[in-house]
This record gives C-alpha cells, structure tokens and sequence, in this order.
C-alpha cells in the first residue's frame, strides 16, 4: 500500500498498482540508454529556498518544473538511505532499506519518483556501500559478543589479542568508514536487497554506486596500511552479484560506477570477468578541463590555468586525449557535488574561470564565457554528460558537507535574474544534444590541437550525420578566420553549417561568430570565425 496524497494528516493508502497506473501518462517513457542521458546531479537537501532548515522530497517535487524547462532527462538523486542527523549529504548512511525519514521517507520517495516519470526524467540513486557510518547506532552486534572479531558488520581480520589497540584490525579503504564484511554472505544481501528495493518497488532507473575502488581494490589493514586481499576478491564478488541480480529484476537498469582504478572490467559483464556496470565516472575529465583541486596536480588544469589571466599556452595536447577517451563507458562533468567547493582547493566553476575574482560586470561576462565553453566539451563529447545542481544558473557560493544549508542559492530565483543568460545557453545546447544522434553516439576523432592558440576542434558523427566542434580558451577572439585541417575522411569538402555559437548574444555572449552561415571546405580545410572563450558547432549539409 502506498499514500494517496499529503494534504490531509490521516493518511489514505491505496495499492501500488494504483498508485504506479499513472506513472507514464499517455504512453510516454523516460530514457533506458546511457547514451542518451542528461544527468542533473541534485542534493535534496541543498533544494528548499528560503527555508532555513533543509530540503526536503516535497522541495524535489516542486523543483521538477525548473528540470523540466532546462531540458534534462536524468537526475541523480545524492544517498536518500537514512543517516544520521537531519542534514548531510547521505553518504554516512546507517540503514539502506529506509529513506531518509527528515526527506519525507519511502511514501514520498515514490511520489518524487512517479513526479519524475511523468515529467519524462529518468532517477539514478546515489548509493554507498564502501563504508559503515562510524557513528551509526548498530549495537545489535553487540547482543551475542562484544568482541572486535564478531562485530556482524565490520570487516575485521584475526582476532583481537593480535593488535596492541582494538581497532587495528578493521580495515580501511580509503573511504569514510570501516571496510564491511563482505565475506559474510548476509552483509551482501543486505545490500543487494536495499537496491532491489529501490528498483523494484520503488522505480528506480538506474544506481551510481559511490567509490567502488574502495571496495574491489584499496582494502587495507588499519594497524599497518597492509593489503588484505581476500576483503578486494569478495568486494568484487558483491559486485558482480549486484549487478546480475538488479539486471535479472530490471534488464534495461542503469549501472554506474565512481570508480578511479583505470580497470576495464569494471564495465564488462560478470560473465567476460567484470563486475557489470555500463559505464563509470570519469574525475580525470574534470582535473583536466578545470582542475582547481589540490588532487588534479599533474593534469592540464585548463580552466583554472586560464582564469588567473594572461595568454600562456595551455595544454590541450594532453586534454585531447581525455577528451578522445570519453568514448570508452564514461560519465563527464566540470564539477560534481565533490568540485564544487568540497575538496580542497575547489570552487563553483564560474568563480575558478576568473581566478576567484569578484563575479561581476565585464569579470562575470567572460565567467560566464568560460563556463559554456567547459560545459559544451562535456556535454559535446562522447560520453554522457553531467552537471551538478546549481550549473545551469552560475552559482557562486561553495557546497560543502559541512555548510550547504547556510550557503543555499536560489536557483529559480537566479534563472529569473541574473543567471537566465546561462540557463538559456544549458536549454539550447541540451535541446541540440537531443536533436543530433552523432553527439548522443560514441564516435569522436580529435581533428586539431593547438597549446599556444588554445584551440581545440574535434569530430563527432552517427551515419551520415557528421558534426564538427571548434572551441578556444583563448583571450581574443579569431575573427578573421581559424583554419583546420586533416585529411579528407575527416574533414571532407562539403558545406557545413554552424548551428550553435557559444557566443550568442542570446546567451550573454559578444556574437562573434559566423551568423549561422554556411561554410565551403576546400582541401579538406574549414575556416572559422571562432569567437574568444567559446565554440561553435557546425553541421555537414
């Protein structure tokens, strides 16, 4: 049985196929392929302007009309498993067959979903499942033996009288909590059983699983820092048999994994010796196009290179390869909830485009320049794109776990005003994403690369659909052409139309560009009006 409705304080519960009958109004269905997906990472509680208490499911619900204007067809829910507290961002959950009851918990989870269906928008659900919340009240372990080596949910390698302090024998793995006992076949099906939950009863689309290297890889000792092999081989055997159950109850499910290991199995079937997720999220995406964390040391780092001023090559040799690499099962974004003020040495990506200098006056206009040329590399690449809540407008303040409430924007509220250039600029290159099947595939050459011009072109096609892409961090713009040139399969002698422009005055732009005409390639070379921090996007007639 599930509630009808919120409006009154007594509860009237129908059944669940009552209350589903409605979810796809007139036929209508949300996208299964990744390929075609626009993710919108959102926190629930980061939503709820002008509150001063956190968002809430019933804010979701509200802010679905802001999605649906914006175009996107996918949000990615943070943990909605309860945690402790009433504010966080979720990845310290203690119970992953309950959502979050101060969100509004299960009932209003499902309307949030079904809100989401009708609108045409796919759910991906964030969830954790590296860690134990230290902190979570789990004293039933403690009902049978209050020994370390029994504990029921932790790991925890030979017994007690081995280690000078009791906690040496937990493991760590790089996240945020004790490595759980995989081996313990009860502690698999825990989780596995929270997931089958979400998609089957709750109608899920799709699950990214947070920091899966945690789990398959980079369990270690606490008293020494030494591997424990045996926690990474049944960490890799949760996960296949994660993913081969959620695929048995829901074929067209939707896997996604955090993963930063460079292992190709993590998006093979548990059958070719994977652990059976379509695609993973590519961070070194982000440490290569914006850079501005204290962990992106060694990558091009081109927006915050750019945003301290001045006209010094940038590497866009290196960042090419990320960008012909997006090919291979990935999810990109400039920012993620992670980048956007979290991490150390991180900012909202308007103000890293200008060296966190004040975001206003001509400063804002070439922010904002900026940012539309790194969202158009991601969502112009070959993968699937995503941004962090708050993108689409410009938003300023940092978001951290800590502090989200108190630096809450408002996000309809810029659109309306002093962010509705940028979120015009988001509409459109979405509406031109669902338009063009050769930027929903995964066919993508690098066409010209230059460090001292910082210019990068590339090539995305399906079919005879070809689609060029010339874009430049460059402080000035080329207006009297920039020429690029390859060989004739590349770039063959036909007409190519631009049908984008960054630059738009419709977007706050300076229009620099090439008026939507029609441009002659002769010797397999396209020259191109390309205006300063910006791109344009040409079509082959």
């Amino acid at each position: 049985m599930v509630r009808e409705g919120f409006a009154s304080a007594a509860p009237i519960l129908i059944p669940a196929e009552e209350f589903w009958a409605t979810e796809f109004p007139n036929g209508r269905t949300v996208p299964t392929n990744l390929d075609d997906l626009v993710i919108y990472e959102l926190h629930v509680g980061s939503l709820g302007f002008g509150k001063t208490t956190s968002g809430d499911l019933s804010d979701a619900i509200q802010f679905l009309h802001h999605l649906r204007r914006l175009g996107v067809n996918a949000v990615e829910l943070m943990p909605m498993a309860e945690f402790g507290g009433k504010a966080g961002w979720g990845y310290g959950n203690t119970h992953h067959l309950c959502v979050e009851s101060s969100a509004g918990g299960r009932d209003k989870y499902r309307h949030f979903v079904r809100e989401c269906h009708q609108n045409g928008i796919a759910v991906i659900q964030d969830v954790c499942y590296n860690h134990y919340d230290y902190y979570a009240d789990r004293a039933e372990w403690a009902y049978d033996s209050t020994l370390a080596e029994e504990n029921i949910y932790y790991w925890y390698e030979g017994p007690r009288s081995q280690y000078s302090d009791s906690s040496g024998g937990y493991l760590d793995n790089g996240s945020s909590g004790f490595t759980p006992r995989f081996w313990d076949e009860n502690i698999r099906q825990q989780f596995i059983s929270s997931a089958a939950f979400l998609v089957e009863e709750m109608h899920v689309d799709g699950l990214r699983v947070d920091l899966t290297d945690a789990i398959h890889r980079d369990n270690k000792l606490h008293a020494d820092g030494r591997q424990v092999g045996a926690a990474n081989v049944y960490g890799q055997k949760f996960l296949r048999q994660w993913s081969r159950t959620l695929h048995m109850i829901k074929p067209s499910v939707m896997l996604i994994a955090e993963d930063h290991t460079g292992w190709d199995a993590v998006t093979k079937l548990p059958e070719q010796g994977g652990l059976g997720f379509q695609v993973k999220w590519e961070v070194g995406f982000y440490h290569s196009l914006i850079g501005d964390s204290h962990h992106s040391a060694g990558w091009p780092r081109q927006l915050l290179n750019a945003g301290f001023g001045g006209n010094d090559a940038l590497e866009f040799d290196k960042f090419s390869g990320t960008l012909y690499n997006t090919q291979y099962h990935r999810v990109v974004f400039p920012e993620s909830h992670d980048e956007a003020g979290n991490a150390g040495g991180t900012a909202r990506t308007i103000v890293v485009a200008v060296g966190h200098a004040p975001v206003y006056g001509p400063t804002r206009t070439v922010a904002e320049a900026r940012c539309r040329l790194c969202y158009g590399l991601s969502l112009l690449s070959a993968a699937t794109p995503m941004f962090f809540m708050g993108e689409e407008v410009g938003a300023q303040k940092p978001y951290t776990f800590d502090n989200f409430v108190h630096h809450r924007e408002d996000i309809t509220g810029l659109r309306d005003g002093i962010g509705g250039f940028m979120f015009r600029f988001y509409q459109e290159l979405i509406s031109l994403r669902k338009e063009l099947a050769s930027i929903r595939s995964r066919n993508i050459d690098i066409l010209h690369q230059s460090n001292s011009n910082r210019v990068i072109a590339f090539k995305r096609w399906s079919g005879n659909e070809e689609v060029i892409v010339v874009g430049s961090l460059n402080n000035s713009a080329f207006s009297n052409g920039y020429t690029v040139w390859k060989d004739a399969t590349a770039i063959p002698n036909a007409s190519w139309k631009e049908v984008f422009n960054s630059d738009s005055a419709f977007y706050g732009g300076q229009n620099i560009g090439n008026y939507g005409q029609a441009i002659q390639v002769t010797d397999n070379r396209l020259n191109v009006v390309l205006p300063a921090n910006g791109f344009v996007v040409l079509v082959k007639q």
